[in-house]
């Protein structure tokens, strides 16, 4: 199927949205892509072939959609405004395509055995909705295990924090947890608001994330834990960040490990890396297992 101009036309969309009595809403953070040439490049990105079955987190008008649905086995795609989730069930019936399924509802309570009735994904695409981008990527990878890669658009101060380094300002928990879980990687940094309808007030970015396939090297919800505990107050130490973890930790005890595993006792989170991080919580398991 050859991508039509008219599902980049603003003009277009305009008309689909008063034929079928829809309008779009700030609170579902709808901004649909109107540039054909990023749409390509999304869908170059995830290197879709014909046995993948794929996720699609608010497919909006299906821009996307209906030509993943050309490249794939299977597309299921989740759409939390039900008008939208109707006008595409219908339209996929009336193109004759028996591979698409729409789910109408919020992505971030839909049980994912829902989602598994169907089929198991390989891959996730999307052009994110803001409000939830780093919600549902936190979800994909901790409760859709099927799930390889996660290809889309997201904000740009959202590219930026997933994948920051030690030392920079926007290092935060969730750059820690996500590069532990996967590899990250911004594949156009910056992207107009003018390609979307309506346009954001930021730029954009297009991300591809790659599950780790290793066994991770520590259980997850503990690093979670720990990771989350060590950022909770970014003035502070990771000594007295961490002591507020656990009521068994004694501080000497703590300062040892960190000052092994650091080199100084004063070193705040943003400081250490994802590898120290592994290496820390180790440590720290043994001491919650005494």
């Amino acid at each position: 199927m050859d991508i039509s101009k008219d599902l980049f036309s603003p003009s277009y969309i305009r008309k689909i949205l008063e034929k079928h009595s829809l309008s779009l809403t700030n609170r579902f953070g709808q901004n649909f892509l109107v540039n054909q040439n990023i749409a390509r490049r999304i869908l170059e990105y995830a290197d879709l072939n014909k046995k993948d079955s794929v996720l699609e987190i608010g497919p909006g008008l299906g821009t996307l959609t209906f030509f993943i649905a050309d490249l794939t086995q299977t597309v299921f795609a989740i759409e939390i405004d039900r008008g939208l989730a109707r006008y595409l069930k219908d339209r996929a019936e009336e193109c004759g395509l028996k591979n698409i399924f729409i789910l109408g509802g919020d992505f971030l309570k839909i049980d994912p055995v829902a989602v598994y009735n169907f089929s198991a994904p390989e891959k996730v695409i999307s052009n994110f909705p803001f409000n939830i981008a780093l919600k549902a990527i936190l979800r994909i990878l901790e409760e859709y295990a099927s799930v390889r890669w996660i290809t889309g658009t997201v904000q740009q101060e959202i590219a930026e924090r997933i994948v920051a380094k030690p030392g920079q300002k926007n290092y935060s928990y969730v750059s820690v947890y996500l590069q532990f879980l996967s590899n990250i990687r911004v594949m156009d940094k910056h992207i107009s608001p003018k390609n979307f309808i309506p346009p954001p007030e930021v730029e954009s970015s297009i991300i591809k994330v790659e599950r780790v396939k290793n066994e991770l090297p520590v259980e997850k919800s503990v690093f979670k834990r720990i990771v989350k505990a060590s950022f909770r107050n970014r003035r502070k130490s990771l000594v007295n960040n961490l002591l507020a973890l656990d009521s068994r930790m004694r501080k000497e005890e703590l300062e040892d490990l960190i000052r092994t595993h650091a080199r100084d006792v004063r070193v705040r989170a943003e400081k250490l890396s994802v590898h120290e991080f592994v290496r820390l919580v180790r440590e720290l398991q043994k001491l919650f297992g005494r």
